[in-house]
């Protein structure tokens, strides 16, 4: 009797295991699809807090290019000269904490800090000369 009750029991409880086991891979496959929609919002989250960051530290960086257009135009030439370093130093952050920046971006910015460079050997090989900021879109030098 015992061994009858035992293969009724096995043999029900084959399906039921079996319905168990398709249970637990449907439930597997779901939070597999979950776990890969959790993925891609928190990549999401990186670009956008990534880019937002981008964002603070070009706006900063106009800030001072702006500052540093004033200063050209009082004619200041000490205090200009100790913005350019401060100014290439922000670009070289931006170049640095974005990685993510596209070539053509990263090109522009290593040029932009080469032209700061070049702008700055100008303006201190300027002792004593006056100088004036040239109006106009590229906002440089005229000497």
């Amino acid at each position: 009797m015992l061994g009858e009750a035992g293969s009724i029991a096995s043999i029900v409880g084959l399906p039921l295991s079996l319905l168990a086991l398709a249970f637990a891979l449907h439930q597997l496959r779901q939070l597999r699809g979950e776990a890969q929609a959790a993925r891609e919002a928190a990549e999401e989250a990186r670009r956008l807090l990534r880019r937002d960051l981008a964002n603070t530290d070009l706006a900063k960086l106009g800030e001072r290019i702006l500052r540093l257009i004033e200063i050209h135009r009082s004619g200041d030439r000490n205090r200009a000269l100790d913005h350019y370093p401060e100014i290439r130093e922000l670009l070289t952050d931006v170049r640095r904490r974005h990685p993510n920046l596209s070539p053509e971006h990263r090109r522009q910015v290593l040029e932009a800090i080469e032209l700061l460079a070049g702008k700055q050997l100008q303006v201190e090989a300027l002792t004593g000369q006056p100088y004036l900021l040239k109006s106009g879109p590229s906002s440089m030098l005229t000497w």
